[in-house]
C-alpha cells in the first residue's frame, strides 16, 4: 500500500494530514487545492481565486508566473497547457466538491493529491518577474510618476512576503534626492503592511533617530513618511529630534528680498510634525517669540515656513499670536496681511479675531533694513 506522506511535498502533507488521516478524503483534496491557491497568491501578490487567479498568474502575453523561458513556440504552448490544467483543476475538481456532496475514496484522493503535488512542483520552479533589486530600480527611477495612483500600482506588484523588505530597503536607501517620489511609495506601502510589520518599522526608525547625527537622514525620514507616523516613534527618539529642530528654528532667519535662508534650514522640516510633536508648545512659544521679534529676518523665517502651523494654536498662545497679528496689521505691515490666508482664513477662530483689522488694513512703508551673514543649507523644497 502506498504511503502518501512519503510521496508528496511536506508542506502539502502538513496541510492535509488532519483530514487525510481521519479518512475525510474529499476535505483532504480541497485542502490540497487551498494550499495550491495560497502558493500562487504568495508568489504573485494577487488576491483573487480560482480560474481568475490562474488566468492572472499564468495567462496573457506577460504572465506573472512563467514556467519556462517563455520564448519558443513550444515554451509558449507549455505555459498555456499548465494554465489550462490549473483551470481544469478548479472547474472539474475543486468547484464541484466545494458546492456539492462528494465522498471520495482513498484511491481517488491519492491520485488527485499526487497530481496537485506535480503542479506545485511546477509552480515552485516557475519564475516570478519580481525581484527586490529590479523593483527598487523602478522606485528610484528618475521617471517615477509622482502620484498616489502610480505608487499604488507599483505596490500592488509586490508579493506579500516582500512588502516589508521593500519598505526597509527604501528607508535604508533614503537620501536627499528622492524625497517627493519616496513619500508616495511609502504612503502606499504603509496601507499594505500588517500591524506587526508597522511596529517593526517604527522601531527601526526610532533606533536610527536615537543616534543619528546626519541632517540628511533626519530630513529624509521626516520627508518620506506621513506626518502622523511621528506619534508612533519612541519618545526618546522624538524628543531628541524635536530638540534639534527647535535649536535650528531658534537660529533661523530668512532674507525675503533675496529669497535666501540663512540658518535654520533643518528646522523648516518641523512644519508638518508640529501638531504631532511631544514638544508642541515649545515650538509654538519659539515661533511666537520670533514673530514678535524686532528683527524682521526672524519674522520672515516664520512667515515663509510656519504660518500654516498657526491653525493648530489654542488657548493662551492663540491669543498671543493673534495680538501680534493685530499689531502688525495696525502698523500697516503688508507681511502680516499677506500671511492671513488659507489655511488660517478657513478657521472661524481666526476669522473672528482678525477679520475687522484685516478689512481695515492700509499698507504703510516699513523700515526693514537688517544685515545677515549668509550660510546656505539645503531647503525642504
Amino acid at each position: 500500500m502506498m504511503n502518501l506522506q512519503t510521496q508528496v511535498d511536506e508542506r502539502i502533507w502538513e496541510a492535509i494530514k488532519g483530514d487525510y488521516l481521519a479518512k475525510q478524503y474529499t476535505n483532504a483534496i480541497l485542502d490540497t487545492i487551498y494550499f495550491l491557491s495560497d502558493l500562487i497568491r504568495e508568489k504573485t501578490g494577487l488576491s483573487t481565486d480560482g480560474q481568475t487567479l490562474v488566468g492572472q498568474a499564468f495567462g496573457g502575453r506577460s504572465p506573472k508566473l512563467k514556467v519556462n523561458k517563455f520564448q519558443t513556440e513550444s515554451e509558449l504552448n507549455i505555459q498555456k497547457g499548465i494554465e489550462h490544467l490549473l483551470r481544469g483543476l478548479y472547474q472539474s475538481i475543486r468547484n464541484p466538491r466545494s458546492h456539492g456532496k462528494y465522498h471520495d475514496s482513498k484511491e481517488d484522493a491519492d491520485s488527485i493529491i499526487l497530481f496537485v503535488n506535480y503542479l506545485i512542483k511546477v509552480i515552485d520552479q516557475s519564475k516570478s518577474p519580481f525581484t527586490l533589486e529590479n523593483f527598487l530600480e523602478r522606485v528610484f527611477d528618475p521617471d517615477f510618476v509622482k502620484s498616489s495612483k502610480y505608487a499604488g500600482l507599483l505596490v500592488d506588484e509586490i508579493p506579500n512576503k516582500y512588502r516589508f523588505e521593500v519598505m526597509v530597503e527604501v528607508f535604508r536607501r533614503k537620501d536627499d534626492e528622492g524625497h517627493s517620489q519616496l513619500s508616495f511609495l511609502v504612503e502606499a506601502l504603509l496601507k499594505k503592511l500588517t500591524e506587526d510589520e508597522k511596529q517593526q518599522l517604527y522601531q527601526l526608525i526610532s533606533d536610527e533617530l536615537k543616534i543619528t547625527r546626519s541632517k540628511t537622514d533626519i530630513r529624509a525620514t521626516i520627508a518620506i513618511f506621513p506626518c502622523e507616523y511621528w506619534l508612533q516613534i519612541e519618545e526618546t527618539a522624538k524628543l531628541r529630534i524635536e530638540n534639534k529642530l527647535l535649536q535650528s528654528i531658534k537660529d533661523g532667519i530668512y532674507i525675503s528680498g533675496n529669497e535666501d535662508l540663512s540658518d535654520g534650514a533643518l528646522g523648516t522640516w518641523a512644519q508638518g510634525l508640529i501638531p504631532y510633536a511631544s514638544l508642541k508648545n515649545d515650538f509654538f512659544y519659539l515661533l511666537c517669540s520670533k514673530l514678535a521679534s524686532a528683527n524682521h529676518l526672524e519674522q520672515d523665517y516664520v512667515f515663509q515656513y510656519f504660518v500654516s502651523s498657526f491653525q493648530y494654536l489654542e488657548g493662551y498662545l492663540f491669543t498671543e499670536v493673534t495680538n501680534i497679528f493685530l499689531e502688525g496689521l495696525k502698523r500697516g505691515d503688508i507681511r502680516f496681511y499677506n500671511a492671513f490666508c488659507y489655511p488660517l482664513t478657513s478657521h472661524d477662530k481666526w476669522q473672528d479675531a482678525i477679520k475687522d483689522a484685516y478689512n481695515k488694513f492700509e499698507a504703510k512703508e516699513i523700515d526693514l533694513q537688517f544685515q545677515a551673514e549668509i550660510d546656505y543649507e539645503e531647503l525642504p523644497f
